[in-house]
């Protein structure tokens, strides 16, 4: 399908499922969404047996996105795409030639402006995986720069804050030797023209390394051009005040385009990454932007983005209300199996101290609160009674690692509906001798529009765990 010329062109390839390239079209869905249909000719193929090809010419990009593919008949024989818990961008190959003929976007189900909320809440703590694949047609148009812009930043403040002054060689005229003095050079030029005095050396200097530095100076300029039309959305917003620091930290000099003659010595990951990512956007493949229809390969865990996101929900909360949390990981606790192992430790997302009381909170990407809201439990399909109740195992499980009389779990679901009048809740009680035991499933929208957004749910949940 072609790429319309007007707005409204645009949006009819992107309702049809695929847009922008005539040659090579981009397959546009969803995380948890609605399966995308994948007819042959999206991918260069004709007949009705080039499914199987294709399935293995792509299983590791489509595993990469978490995508599960199914061949159906319906209208016509093609292939289901069923998007899961990752968004990202990967090519397509063509089943005959194993060359990149399509490209495969997924985007996340809460928007890029949702998104950009999040990622600038958390700090851009969770990264996408960047490159690993050819380029992805028609992708990065669609894609905002900031999402990729995040962690090019990252990379480059690894390598300025591991950055270790080596020795680079210098000539210059001094008045006493110093180094390898061109004594050729001395008496052909210089005595000649009565300077016999200055000798002119060449010496090893401690220094950054120029050719490094102005890669790095030209990357961050690069970037503030790229994200300056964006200012307004607040994760450009966030990421240009940060390459402002990079840029000062960098230091006065020359920018040059980074080049693939960039020195990259074993054992300096940091180093490597940098220079990668440097390159990424010198080729017009990191940021994207007007200046490129394809952009990087590249894949996030949105799962592991709602999971850092509560947690700095959870931070905020803690304040508010007086107790204290701990951060996403720090809270662990080891199982120690006689025999056969299965799980190794218990982890919840965060928890909050306080008051002779606990509450246990543990992030769920789904759509199990919404679901049961709408549907109630008996219209739950198996499948989701069965990962709902193994949800609710777990938030028992937590409740146990507490000794406190009062122990609060809550399971954080995301909010899926625009109303937040009546934001979805459930509140469970359990005898437990002497304690007090409560299980509470509560939504939470992904991102902010505003402040005072983030007032009245924090002001919401401050409600809900006192009254459970």
């Amino acid at each position: 399908m072609t790429r319309g010329r007007t707005s409204r062109g645009r949006a009819r390839a992107l309702r049809g499922g695929h847009a922008l390239s005539p040659a090579r079209p981009l397959v546009i869905g969803e995380d948890h969404g609605d399966p995308v249909r994948l007819d042959g000719s999206a991918v260069g193929a004709t007949g009705d047996r080039w499914m199987e090809p294709f399935l293995q010419a792509n299983r590791s990009h489509l595993r990469r996105l978490d995508v599960s593919a199914e061949i159906r008949a319906e209208r016509g024989v093609h292939i289901s795409l069923q998007p899961g818990a990752r968004i990202g961008a990967v090519p397509l190959l063509s089943p005959s030639t194993r060359r990149v003929a399509a490209g495969l976007l997924i985007k996340p189900r809460f928007q890029w402006s949702s998104l950009g909320s999040v990622f600038t809440s958390i700090g851009f703590s969770v990264e996408p995986s960047l490159g690993g694949a050819p380029a992805v047609p028609g992708s990065a148009r669609e894609v905002p720069p900031w999402i990729l812009a995040g962690p090019v930043l990252n990379r480059i403040e690894a390598l300025l804050s591991h950055r270790r002054r080596g020795f680079i060689e210098r000539s210059e005229e001094r008045d006493s030797p110093r180094g390898r003095v061109a004594w050729a050079t001395w008496a052909s030029r210089y005595v000649s023209r009565g300077r016999w005095s200055k000798l002119p050396c060449t010496f090893p200097d401690p220094d950054d390394d120029p050719h490094l530095m102005a890669s790095v100076r030209w990357t961050l300029g690069r970037i503030r051009d790229e994200l300056a039309p964006l200012r307004e959305a607040a994760p450009a917003r966030a990421l240009l005040e940060r390459a402002a620091v990079l840029s000062e930290r960098a230091g006065q000099g020359p920018s040059i385009r980074p080049v693939t003659s960039l020195p990259m010595p074993s054992g300096s990951g940091w180093l490597s990454e940098a220079v990668e990512a440097m390159q990424w956007v010198a080729d017009e493949r990191g940021l994207g932007g007007a200046r490129s229809l394809d952009g990087l390969a590249w894949d996030l865990a949105v799962d592991a983005v709602w999971e850092a996101w509560v947690v700095s929900f959870a931070a905020e909360l803690a304040r508010s209300t007086g107790m204290v949390t701990l951060p996403l990981g720090a809270v662990r606790h080891r199982l120690r199996w006689d025999g056969v192992a299965s799980m190794t430790s218990l982890a919840p997302d965060a928890v909050l101290h306080g008051g002779g009381r606990t509450v246990w909170i543990d992030a769920k990407y789904k759509a199990h609160l919404a679901l049961l809201r709408r549907h109630g439990w008996p219209g739950l399909g198996d499948s989701t009674q069965g990962a709902h109740r193994a949800d609710l195992h777990q938030a028992l499980a937590y409740a146990n690692l507490s000794s406190d009389d009062d122990v609060t779990t809550v399971l954080v679901y995301p909010h899926l509906d625009a109303d937040e009048a009546r934001p979805p809740s459930a509140i469970a009680s359990l005898g437990a001798g002497r304690r007090r035991v409560r299980l509470v499933l509560a939504a939470l929208p992904f991102g902010w529009t505003g402040p005072g957004q983030q007032q009245r749910w924090i002001g919401r949940w401050r409600g809900l765990i006192a009254a459970a």
